[in-house]
This record gives structure tokens, sequence and C-alpha cells, in this order.
């Protein structure tokens, strides 16, 4: 392929993110997003009330809080223009419909808002959605710099995953999240290809900031980044002496964390140390990890709404199905190739941060039911690419050049389907007619 084809396949997958995403900002109702209205309330509190809130005023304020403040700024910039584009308006909540196909806020003809604030929002978290992808399609051309068609697979896989195109749309703190993660990604493959130095430093002092600054989902993949450096590192025996700059540095970084912000950095490490330690009762029964796995699968690839809307369970088995070939089978093309690093160290660090993400949510699935697959994109482009990479290793030559159009058009008929069968019959939007 190309660089002019290369250039137009990315303009094209960029362009269906872009409308795809803006479809569903527009077709989800306001509020029906996960957690979509204590994500907004607390920066427009931030906004009108000038202080962070309290976790009794919001269930959500032990977040890390880089999204909040960053959306206090917009909505605080809104109200300077009219207060009514700011506003926050909770009409009645049924809480009973949580996983059931119809609205959980009684939105009707009498009382329907175009809540300008929520919009802006969930406009800005697509442009986040779309940076994470550009950095993952930096990291695939490090990964798979002669494979074109393997690289344009992968991306159009993530970009087109219909969860993934649900959650960059909404508002919440998962878009800064899943960017941050891509940097990540991004930053391991580049230490792995470069010799040890400045940018290793660096990734470590990014690695430790960004989950207590975006989302703790990030956290395996900060510890991916400190294993790969801490392994450079040691092979690199001139350079032993870096390590206690690197040392100062960690310490450094979380003493201006813990100065700045004390309440999150106590919030986080109670977080963490909840969802490591802690067990449910029913945790190891068949029945709950029956459950449990299903709603991982179903709200990675496809279950809008509060667990309400979603794509058939059999679509998302065949789905988590070709993933899970797709890896076994990059797994058997890797034990073929293993004697061409750095290429091949590169893909340890790719299943390094994959495995490591997959097993934190499964971990975490075991502390609390909430546990969705939305979770793990911040590793989408490393989970993205060992899939595809499997399917296109397998295929003989004249099918990998027609891979990206392949899963092109698989992932737009299922958003398609998803807006046709699932989210325009549930939700009512006065708007539509």
């Amino acid at each position: 392929m190309d660089a002019l084809s290369e250039r137009r396949w990315l303009a094209l997958i960029f362009t269906l993110y872009t409308v795809l995403a803006l479809g569903y900002s527009l077709l989800m109702p306001v509020w029906e997003a996960p957690d979509e209205p204590a994500h907004y309330h607390i920066a427009w509190f931030l906004a009108r009330a000038g202080r962070y809130p309290t976790p009794k005023q919001n269930y959500e304020a032990d977040q890390p809080r880089a999204f909040y403040y960053l959306g206090s700024w917009v909505i605080r910039s809104l109200n300077k223009v009219d207060p009514g584009y700011s506003a926050y308006f909770l009409p009645h909540e049924n809480k009973i419909n949580i996983r059931i196909p119809v609205h959980r806020f009684d939105w009707d003809a009498a009382n329907y808002r175009f809540l300008l604030g929520v919009h802006v929002l969930r406009w800005i978290n697509i442009l986040f959605g779309a940076a994470a992808l550009w950095l993952c399609w930096r990291a695939f051309r490090l990964l798979a710099p002669d494979q074109a068609t393997l690289r344009l697979a992968a991306l159009t896989l993530a970009a087109l995953t219909p969860q993934f195109l649900h959650i960059m749309s909404s508002v919440n703190n998962d878009a800064l999240g899943t960017l941050a993660g891509a940097l990540l990604f991004y930053l391991s493959l580049r230490i792995v290809k470069e010799p040890i130095g400045w940018l290793s430093l660096f990734s470590v002092l990014v690695a430790l900031a960004l989950p207590l600054a975006t989302k703790l989902t990030v956290l395996p993949l900060s510890a991916s980044l400190l294993v790969i450096v801490a392994w450079k590192a040691w092979h690199a025996f001139p350079m032993k002496r870096w390590l206690p700059f690197a040392g100062l540095a960690v310490l450094a970084v979380v003493g201006v964390f813990y100065f700045l912000t004390p309440d999150s950095i106590k919030s986080s490490a109670s977080e963490i140390a909840w969802r490591l330690l802690s067990l449910r009762k029913d945790a190891l029964t068949p029945e709950y990890l029956r459950l449990i796995s299903l709603q991982i699968a179903r709200t990675y690839w496809g279950q809008v709404g509060w667990l309400a809307v979603g794509l058939p369970v059999w679509v998302v088995a065949a789905l988590s199905l070709a993933w899970s070939a797709g890896a076994v089978l990059n797994v058997r093309w890797l034990v073929k190739e293993r004697g061409a690093p750095p290429g091949f160290q590169m893909w340890m660090a790719t299943w390094l941060i994959a495995l490591l993400t997959i097993a934190a949510v499964a971990r975490n699935a075991l502390t609390t039911g909430a546990t969705q697959g939305r979770f793990l994109f911040p590793a989408i482009g490393a989970l993205a690419i060992i899939a595809v990479s499997g399917w296109h290793a397998t295929l003989p030559r004249r099918f990998q050049g027609i891979l990206p159009a392949i899963v092109l058009v698989l992932m737009l008929g299922l958003n398609l389907a998803l807006w046709i069968w699932g989210i325009l019959p549930a939700y009512y939007q006065p708007f539509l007619g």
C-alpha cells in the first residue's frame, strides 16, 4: 500500500469515528451514559460553587480530578455567555430501569432540553478519543512499520468499536484516561526501541502522574511502562548511575501530587487498596463468574446506557471468540518470528500492557459487580493490534490487503444495527420528531 492510499484510509477512519461519535452524542439522551450526571455535576459544582464537592455530595468525588477541572473551565466560560448554557437539570430518575431498555430519566416533549454544557463536554471527549487513536496509530507504526494493512485494520477495529464510540461521546473521565493510556502505550514502545535516557526518565514521571490525574484504570499501563524501564535500565550497565536519579524523580512527583492534592492521593490509595484486597462473598461462584464475564464482554463491545441496550449476546460472543483466536494466532506467529528483535521485544511490551490491563479488570470484578469492559479502553490499542495481527498473519496474502475493509464494514454494520434496533427504539428523542 502506498503512502497516499494509507493517508486516504486514515482520513476515512477518522471521519467515520467522528461522524459516528457525534451520532452517539446526539442520539443518547442526556444522563443516559454511565454515571454521566455525577461526572457533569462535579465540573458544574466546581464552576458554580468554586470548590470541589465532597463524597457525600457526589459519589464520584474521589476520582482523579483533571477532567473535572477542565470541565469546570468550559462550564465557567459558557456561563459567562449565558447561564442557561451551563445549566444542570435532572428530571425524575427511575433507578429500577438499570439494565432495562427504557429511559432511566423521565425526559419527554414537555421537559426536554438541549443542555449545551453537557454536549460540549461530550464533544471534547470525542476529541480526546481521536487523540488517543492518533497515539495508537503512532505506536502501531513502531510495532509494524512494514505492514500498513495490519496497522489500518487494527486502528479501524479500535476506532469503530461501538462501546468505545459511546464512551468517547459521553461526559466522563474515561476519555481522558483512554488518552493517557494511549500515550503510555506509545511511550512504552519508544522506550523499547531507543537507548535508555531522558525519554525513559520523562516517561517514568508521566507514568506516575497520569493515573493520579486522569483515571485509575491507567495504572496497569503505568506499571507496564515502569517494568519496561526497569528492564532496560538493568541491562544498560553503563547507565546504572541513572537509577538513583529516577528514584529521586519518583519521590519528587509523588511529593508534588501529595502537596497539591493530598485528598486525591489519599482517596486514590484507599481505592487501590479496596480493589486489590477486598473480595465479594460470591466472587468465586460459577454463577457470578459467568455473569461478570458476560458483563465485561458486553460493555467492551457494545452495551450503551445503564447496561440497558446492547448488541445481541451471540454477536458479543462471536466478537470475543474472534479476539481470542487472533490473540492465540499472534502468539503462534511470535513463536515463529522470535529471532527478530527489537520487533519481538516491542510485541512483548504490547502483550505486557494487554495482560496487566486484563488482569486488573478481572481482579476488580472479584471486588465489585460494577466492573465493565470500558475499563480496558486505556489499552485498546494494544488489545486491537494483538488480535488483528493474528488474523493478518493467518490470512492468505491476497486477503491481507482487504482486511481493513472487512473490519470497517463489520464494525460500521454493528454500529448502525445498534442504532436502528437498539438506541432509537429505546430512547425517545423529541428533536427526532
